[in-house]
């Protein structure tokens, strides 16, 4: 995925910059993960806890939930996200570690997204759906868990007010001189934290700790039905990644030509990061897959074209999208 010359990018290549790779994305960490990355004893983990108190210091989206985005961040990247991810030095995450080749500082402890996100998956969408859903799963935890954390450690009601506005105002994409600098509003920290302004890192801490202890049946009563909800639905991802079932019938799905080799297509289907080369010869058997029966459809190509389709072909074309149930459409 990773191009170093610019020079060398075709129209149609997605690729990353090898500077930044994915990193070009500051997630939420919630106030717990930050608490558990400051109390790390590790050596190994120093330069990435230094990281994070390097934010705490600048005070910039800090606040009892958690580390949040920059906003300078957040309006770049909402107008520019399809030119700059990947790509921009200046978008990359502030806990990426340059001088120890580009590792990630916070990976041990890293948010619900940057463990769930990938540029290409082993089994095309239905890899995808299993850490969409995963994903889905642990953002709910998150959320439940970070909020909670907040109640039990009582920031006070006023500072509740200013976390959960009844009605908050649309930045319509502006942002203010101090801001676009990253300079911190003293005042406005003072009202986020309330009772624990000038204790952010004890704060954090706390969090941690009392997040440390909770077993899945205790996190679960936090979060509620949601948590239920999105279990259900990765358990379900994690048993068609594990099934190798092909549907009774079968035609073809949507998909992009990107580029035109002397015997390939290659094509783009469930994700433009993760295209697939195909062989012109198979892509001419492809209408015989036209909602009929799978096994019929095989014996007519069997027939036809001389040719016996392997049942793992098969797989990975449904995998990717190239084929599909009709009933997906």
């Amino acid at each position: 995925m990773c191009v170093e010359d610019d020079s060398k990018r075709t129209r149609t290549d997605i690729s990353f910059n090898p500077q930044t790779k994915c990193c070009n994305y500051i997630p939420d960490l919630p106030n717990y993960l930050v608490g558990r990355i400051l109390a790390g004893q590790d050596p190994n983990s120093a330069s990435g806890r230094a990281t994070v108190e390097a934010r705490l210091r600048a005070g910039i989206a800090v606040t009892p939930l958690g580390l949040g985005q920059p906003p300078s961040f957040q309006v770049l990247y909402g107008h520019s996200r399809d030119s700059l991810f990947g790509r921009s030095r200046t978008l990359r995450c502030p806990h990426y570690l340059e001088d120890e080749g580009g590792r990630c500082g916070v990976w041990n402890h890293r948010a619900a997204l940057c463990a769930t996100w990938y540029c290409k998956y082993v089994r095309g969408q239905v890899g995808l759906n299993f850490w969409t859903a995963m994903h889905q799963l642990l953002s709910v935890v998150e959320k439940s868990l970070t909020r909670w954390c907040v109640l039990e450690l009582d920031v006070g009601a006023e500072a509740l007010k200013h976390l959960f506005p009844a009605s908050a105002s649309p930045s319509n994409g502006r942002i203010d001189a101090r801001s676009l600098d990253g300079i911190a509003d003293p005042a406005e920290a003072r009202e986020l934290w309330g009772h624990w302004a000038g204790r952010e890192t004890e704060f954090y801490m706390e969090c941690d700790r009392l997040v440390e202890v909770l077993d899945w049946r205790a996190v679960t009563a936090i979060g509620g039905p949601e948590i239920g909800i999105f279990s259900s639905l990765v358990c379900e991802g994690y048993r068609k990644i594990m099934s190798d079932e092909i549907p009774t019938r079968l035609k073809v799905g949507s998909f992009n030509t990107i580029r035109t080799g002397q015997d390939f297509y290659r094509i783009s289907s469930y994700n433009g990061y993760d295209p697939i080369d195909l062989p012109k010869s198979l892509m001419t058997m492809l209408p015989y897959f036209d909602g009929r029966p799978t096994v019929e459809a095989l014996q007519m190509v069997a027939a036809k074209e001389d040719t016996i389709l392997s049942q793992d072909l098969i797989r990975r074309l449904v995998d990717f999208g190239v084929l599909i149930s009709p009933g997906d459409s």
